[in-house]
């Protein structure tokens, strides 16, 4: 653990200057200040202790939480609700006027729901930066890549290209099927949660378990994905462990260690081999 100024990670692009641990701390101890206003009325000798030494306490186990935490994804549920609205107002709109109208409601609304995903469905709507998730990945087409990439210093030119994205958007939506619009991704839910026997397990490149959330429950479920010898370790991934090793390592940095798994030996002695073999 560490206090949460060394703990916390800075945006993309940031350096943690004096000036973000400044602004950290300051959200520190306004978060300190009003915790202790709200329980010292109810219990003021045990917050006199937990606050004896300032708000390092209240730091620490941010830090904690924050080093601990785990990054929570479920998949939204409202997909499959409104298909199920749509084929049950699909079946009888042929001889209900007020089910056929409930129907184009609901295609308009999908519709401007998918253009919606594709023009500004991203990192900076999330929160959820590069290293964390690619919902590319999930089948969705996004332009605000594209259209961050066209921008340049130019506000009208920056204008013109994030209309003509959108409108190209639009027009790619209007091609659909209502079956395609009801079937495309829906973002996914993101939290984090704290679980104590997930905190106990170390890392490991090359882990032998994996930590799922089944059917959008709160409950955690820990599976073997290989085979675990008697009195061997359990170990999972932090990261994203299909990236290189040098990748890796950098991502590990901010959990504080450097990882030494037989992966990570096994590809540091490749790599080495390689540029010995380039040096002859």
């Amino acid at each position: 653990h560490a206090p949460f100024r060394e703990a916390c990670r800075a945006p993309p692009g940031r350096a943690k200057d004096a000036e973000f641990y400044a602004h950290t701390d300051g959200v520190v101890n306004h978060a300190a200040g009003l915790l202790r206003a709200a329980l010292e009325p109810h219990a003021p000798q045990e917050v006199a202790a937990l606050f004896q030494g300032g708000n390092l306490f209240f730091s620490e186990v941010l830090g904690m939480f924050e080093y601990n935490n785990i990054d929570v994804e479920v998949a939204s549920p409202l997909g499959a609700i409104f298909i199920s609205r749509a084929q049950a107002l699909v079946a009888a709109s042929t001889s209900d006027p007020q089910a056929a109208a409930e129907l184009q409601q609901l295609e308009a609304l999908v519709r401007e729901k998918e253009w919606v995903m594709r023009c500004v469905w991203g990192e900076e709507t999330t929160g959820i930066y590069g290293d964390d998730e690619d919902l590319a990945k999930e089948g969705a087409q996004l332009l605000a890549d594209d259209v961050d990439t066209a921008m340049g210093d130019d506000p009208v030119q920056d204008q013109k290209v994030a209309t003509a994205a959108m409108a190209d958007a639009r027009i790619q939506v209007s091609q659909m099927t209502l079956e395609q619009v009801l079937k495309a991704a829906w973002p996914s839910l993101h939290g984090t949660g704290f679980f104590s026997s997930v905190a106990r397990m170390n890392h490991s490149c090359a882990p032998n378990m994996k930590i799922e959330f089944p059917s959008n429950s709160a409950c955690l479920t820990a599976t073997s994905i290989l085979n675990v010898a008697a009195g061997e370790e359990l170990c999972i991934s932090y990261i994203d462990q299909e990236a290189d090793v040098q990748t890796r390592r950098r991502r590990l940095l901010e959990y504080g260690f450097t990882c030494s798994c037989s992966r990570c030996l096994e590809e540091d002695s490749m790599a080495l081999r390689k540029a010995q073999k380039r040096l002859k």
